[in-house]
Order: C-alpha cells, then sequence, then structure tokens
C-alpha cells in the first residue's frame, strides 16, 4: 500500500479567519508552484519584487510574506516580535492600506470578513445595522464620514466594510474603504 501526500490549506491564521470564505483570490496561477486554486492576488503583499499570485499551499510554506510597515510593527508592544511574524503570514486583507491591522489589547485584531447592511442588522441587538456600523466603525475613520446614511446605503456597491475581532476582549470594530 502506497503513501501519498497530501497537502493541507490552512483556513485559519492567528490574524485571519477563514482564507477559503475571506480571502481575495486571482485567476493568476501560483508563481512559484503554477497551481490555479486559491492563489492570492499579489498586489496587497505590497512587496517590491512585483508579486503577482501565490497560492495558499506556497504561502503556508512561507515562500514570501506580507510586507509590514515599521509603523504597524511597533503598534503592539509586548511579544513584538511573534505577533509581528504571525501578522506577516497571514493573508493581506484587500484595500487595506499598506496592510495598516487595527490593534486591540496590545494585539493586532483578527480580521473576519466583510460584512453588508444584512451582517450589521443581524449582528445587531436591536436589529439597527445603520447603528451598530456607526459603533463599530474605527475612531480613526469616524470623523471623516460626512454622512452615515449616505455610508450605510452604498455598503455593497462602492463601500466595504471589513470587521475586525480583538482576540482579547472580542471587541469588533469596521474599516470601511471605497473603491
Amino acid at each position: 500500500m502506497g503513501f501519498r501526500k497530501v497537502e493541507m490549506i490552512m483556513e485559519n491564521y492567528k490574524y485571519f479567519e477563514n482564507v477559503k470564505k475571506n480571502g481575495y483570490f486571482t485567476d493568476i496561477p501560483c508563481q512559484f508552484c503554477g497551481s490555479k486554486e486559491y492563489c492570492l492576488d499579489g498586489v496587497f503583499f505590497q512587496r517590491t519584487d512585483d508579486i503577482r499570485s501565490i497560492c495558499i499551499n506556497c504561502f503556508d510554506k512561507r515562500k514570501i510574506n506580507v510586507h509590514i510597515p515599521e509603523y504597524i510593527k511597533k503598534k503592539v508592544i509586548a511579544n513584538q516580535k511573534q505577533k509581528v511574524d504571525d501578522l506577516q503570514y497571514c493573508p493581506p486583507v484587500p484595500w487595506i492600506q499598506n496592510n495598516d491591522w487595527p490593534v486591540c489589547c496590545d494585539d493586532y485584531m483578527v480580521f473576519i470578513g466583510e460584512w453588508e447592511q444584512d451582517e450589521f442588522c443581524g449582528h445587531a441587538s436591536d436589529g439597527d445595522g445603520e447603528l451598530l456600523l456607526k459603533e463599530m466603525l474605527i475612531d480613526e475613520l469616524k470623523n471623516n464620514v460626512e454622512s452615515y446614511d449616505a455610508l450605510w446605503e452604498d455598503l455593497g456597491y462602492e463601500t466595504s466594510a471589513f470587521i475586525f475581532k480583538c482576540p482579547n476582549c472580542g471587541k469588533k470594530v469596521a474599516i470601511c474603504q471605497d473603491y
């Protein structure tokens, strides 16, 4: 009886929940092995070596990492080296500029996915998704919102809400990006 090597795809990373569901994949084959399955779009790695695509298997083998700028590394203090190492080997979240990962309780928050109006309404204890969006919006963005009604109406169209959860206290925040 022969043995067959089975490649294991990590579906969860320390700071990225369910990569198969929440990852941003491209049709461009992996530059390392040629695979066309679960290839992450290289543009979001923000590297200088012009990476176009890497499959999850090659990423799990740490053939490349995500570039994490120094100012983001300095957002955490305790166990900084290990946390930064864990973060640079998490798939990048599309459109989060400079991989500017939010921090809570001296740790990077876990990306849990993109929410639209239905998800906000479903998670709101009173069903008021727009109010929950206002409460969850990361502080750095609250002052830039001209109209919460317009932001709410644009979710799922030109605006995406990326949701992160603190691995320690459970607090959730939303980072909204428009295309």
